[in-house]
């Protein structure tokens, strides 16, 4: 069944230093999490099956896409607007990861701001794809911010708890 696929999956993860992040963006498995930060609710989900192991070195730059949306009472996007960020989050998705250039690791939203974690293999074309899908999809997006973080730092000692890994 598909507990046993996700077993061997795993078994394979640890084996291969060298994971195809091709394969990471097929086998989607992610966790989530609610909490609080600086006294708003936070929501956070990040790709499980990354772990130090995996060979990240083609995607060394680490891209932050923001969108400020206003508070609904509830510390969270209104209903709208949570239907808007998702279809430009699956559009920008499709666009980046459909031949991996870049790869979502993380979604963060708290406090007004949802945003996107990815790393890239290229800037500039993620960039680039990144403004062609804000033309199509209109968003309360600004312009990415990009970092050169070839371990992944931000991903493994920021996002994801270690008692994850």
């Amino acid at each position: 069944g598909e507990k046993h696929s996700e077993r061997v999956f795993a078994m394979t993860l640890n084996n291969h230093r060298h994971l195809d992040t091709r394969l990471l963006t097929e086998c989607d498995a992610w966790n989530g999490g609610e909490g609080e930060y600086m006294g708003a609710p936070l929501l956070i989900r990040y790709r499980s099956q990354l772990t130090r192991n995996v060979d990240l070195s083609n995607h060394p730059h680490l891209i932050i896409a923001q969108w400020s949306y206003s508070e609904h009472p509830s510390g969270m996007p209104s209903p709208d607007e949570l239907i808007a960020m998702n279809n430009f989050e699956a559009a920008l998705v499709d666009e980046v990861e459909r031949d991996v250039l870049g790869v979502l690791v993380a979604v963060i939203t708290n406090a007004g701001v949802r945003k996107w974690v990815f790393y890239a293999k290229n800037a500039e074309q993620f960039d680039q794809r990144f403004n062609t899908i804000a033309i199509k999809h209109p968003s309360e997006t600004s312009a990415p911010e990009i970092w050169f973080d070839p371990g992944w730092s931000h991903f493994f000692q920021d996002i994801v708890p270690e008692d994850g890994l």
